[in-house]
């Protein structure tokens, strides 16, 4: 690996990545995932103290698995690195995985807009190294870019956001205290429709405990009661992911969302976001056309997210 060096285990503080380091793989968010049973492997430049490569593992009943408890973990490189460093890497990965008994590597990679090149060079090179394709998701994610939100809505939706604005609806950022609140009503509204929570709010709050800086919170009210909201991840500083999002059954023909979605696209603009993922449109490993024809019309943008499997001999 020439000047590259393989290396286990945590690195010192002083070693810094040069590449884009999501949330997910930070190691505040890995240990809101588990406290232990995690394995790091790094490619570094020791003279240098850069990290040019790395993933993380966390090993359990014989299977590794990138993430554990969250929505992606996977590897993450320098765009810079030579495609035959990187699958050697990937090798090395593997082979160290398999000396310590895993016999069942999972990666659920990232959605393929927040980093095409990089996720196109490293879905190829798993299926080199024979991963298959267990999961495979549609992504929406809104590019946030010098054109309003408005001007990439479809017509109809168009028309529900200057219904909202005739309403007079109130659009607030809230602060962490407000969790609880917005969580329960995030879960009555998905009772309202027969659904529930993937993440228990005790789970909920630990993560954000530990992650304090991370997470955001959106309200839309009517005559100050709240009838929509968002509770959104800080991905990195340029990403914004809308974990769960929700609004009032009896609010279906005034579609607050829309009015939520023009608001923070507005906040990622002031802020420097690149992205506003919406997350995947599945039910039940399936694809949801009514969830996911919503995201189309109000500007998402499709990518590929994948998640791959191996069985180690």
């Amino acid at each position: 690996m020439s000047k590259y060096i393989f290396h286990e285990g945590q690195l010192a503080k002083n070693f810094k990545p040069v590449f884009e380091r999501f949330l997910f793989n930070e190691e505040r968010h890995l240990h809101s995932q588990s406290l232990d049973g995690w394995k790091t492997f790094s490619l570094i430049d020791n003279r240098s103290k850069l990290v040019f490569a790395q993933v993380n593992f966390h090993i359990e009943n014989s299977t590794a698995s990138s993430p554990y408890k969250a929505p992606f973990g996977s590897f993450e490189f320098n765009e810079s690195l030579s495609i035959e460093v990187l699958f050697n890497f990937l090798v090395e990965v593997e082979n160290k995985l398999k000396e310590q008994g895993v016999i069942k590597v999972a990666i659920k990679d990232v959605p393929h807009l927040y980093r095409p090149q990089e996720s196109a060079i490293l879905s190829v090179l798993l299926m080199d190294l024979n991963f298959e394709v267990v999961k495979s998701e549609i992504n929406s994610s809104i590019v946030v870019d010098e054109v309003l939100w408005r001007d990439k809505i479809s017509q109809a939706e168009l028309k529900r956001l200057r219904r909202c604005e005739r309403e007079q609806l109130i659009f607030q950022s809230l602060g962490l205290s407000e969790l609880e609140e917005v969580y329960n009503f995030t879960r009555e509204c998905r009772h309202e429709r027969d659904a529930e929570l993937s993440v228990t709010y005790a789970s909920l709050k630990y993560t954000v405990e530990k992650c304090p800086d991370d997470f955001l919170l959106f309200g839309v009210f009517q005559k100050k009661e709240l009838i929509a909201s968002a509770i959104s991840v800080r991905v990195t500083n340029s990403i914004i992911y809308n974990f769960y999002h929700a609004h009032r059954k009896s609010s279906d023909q005034l579609s607050p969302i829309v009015f939520l979605l023009d608001n923070q696209y507005s906040y990622c603009r002031q802020n420097g976001f690149r992205l506003l993922d919406l997350g995947t449109s599945s039910l039940e490993n399936k694809t949801n056309f009514s969830l996911l024809n919503f995201k189309t019309q109000v500007g998402g943008i499709f990518s590929m997210k994948l998640t791959f499997e191996k069985e180690l001999q």
